[in-house]
């Protein structure tokens, strides 16, 4: 069977079509747009008109790659942005016209998803746990193939983390480290554990590490990044101006903002986890909603 999965982020739009054969997820194409469905949805309550406008028109450009490599089921998902908002209703409404049926997962469903799917692509040895940074949560889960020991939903992704320190980096840090400090004495970790890193920040170094005109999924996928580098590009974009930046290889334009509190992020928690190393996943929640069907068929 023949799948497109579709996630509505708070900050980026995407599609990833794939085949299942046999309970397994072969991927065979996957792009997406930046389209800020979240943009000032804590202040505000709402989802923002331009937000919404970018985020159909994404989804209008997905209904002709569906038609385009002949997908038989279509599998819609959003997550924090609609959560939150007072008008999501106005929302998944527009989409509905347009002929997709669309789900509004819980936190809870999101971290699951992104965790099993990783378990299952990277078969690590021991424990592992998935750090998946998006617009307006960040899902943390810790355990392994047997059991999930730990799982948190924090209420802020990069979107929410600009809005609210803009570039005061003292200020941004401060408020990473006292919410992962807490996740650490939670999590309360006894042995050595790989760390699987998701989302368009973790991803970005590797393009700008790589210096990638194209984007190449298959050179970010299982990229080690290590602290170090994390460090030089948050140390070396912070010191550039926003317009700056833009002219920076493998950075896409509309990251530039929302680079900087996503770097904080993972510079932080290196920092609190003493973790010298990640290992970056394309593995996020488009191919846990696949592998989720796969394993339903």
């Amino acid at each position: 069977m023949r799948i497109a999965t579709v996630d509505v982020g708070t900050n980026s739009t995407r599609i990833l079509i794939a085949d299942i054969e046999k309970g397994e997820v072969k991927p065979l194409f996957k792009t997406g747009k930046v389209t800020r469905l979240g943009r000032g949805v804590r202040e505000k309550g709402e989802l923002s008109k331009e937000g919404i406008e970018a985020t159909l028109e994404a989804l209008k450009e997905f209904k002709e790659l569906i038609r385009k490599y002949r997908v038989e089921k279509v599998v819609v998902a959003t997550t924090e942005a609609a959560r939150l908002a007072r008008n999501s209703g106005e929302f998944l409404k527009r989409v509905r016209e347009l002929g997709f049926e669309i789900e509004i997962l819980s936190d809870r469903e999101e971290a699951e998803l992104v965790f099993l799917a990783n378990l299952k692509v990277f078969k690590p040895e021991g424990k592992a746990m998935t750090v998946d940074l998006g617009g307006g949560s960040t899902e943390i889960v810790y355990g392994d193939e047997r059991s999930i020991n730990y799982l948190k939903s924090l209420k802020f992704g990069v979107v929410f983390l600009y809005e609210e320190f803009g570039e005061n980096l003292p200020a941004l840090e401060e408020f990473i480290r006292g919410e992962l400090l807490e996740v650490k004495e939670e999590v309360n970790p006894q042995e050595p554990f790989t760390v699987f890193a998701v989302g368009g920040t973790i991803t970005s170094v590797v393009a700008m590490e790589e210096k990638m005109e194209v984007y190449n999924p298959e050179v970010v996928h299982g990229y080690r990044i290590t602290r170090e580098m994390i460090e030089k590009w948050y140390r070396y974009l912070s010191s550039l101006s926003v317009e700056e930046r833009k002219g920076v290889v493998g950075l896409e334009e509309k990251r530039v903002d929302v680079i900087i509190p996503g770097l904080a992020f993972f510079k932080v928690f290196c920092e609190v986890f003493g973790t010298e190393s990640l290992t970056v996943s394309e593995v996020g929640l488009l191919y846990g909603l696949a592998l989720r069907e796969a394993v339903n068929g």
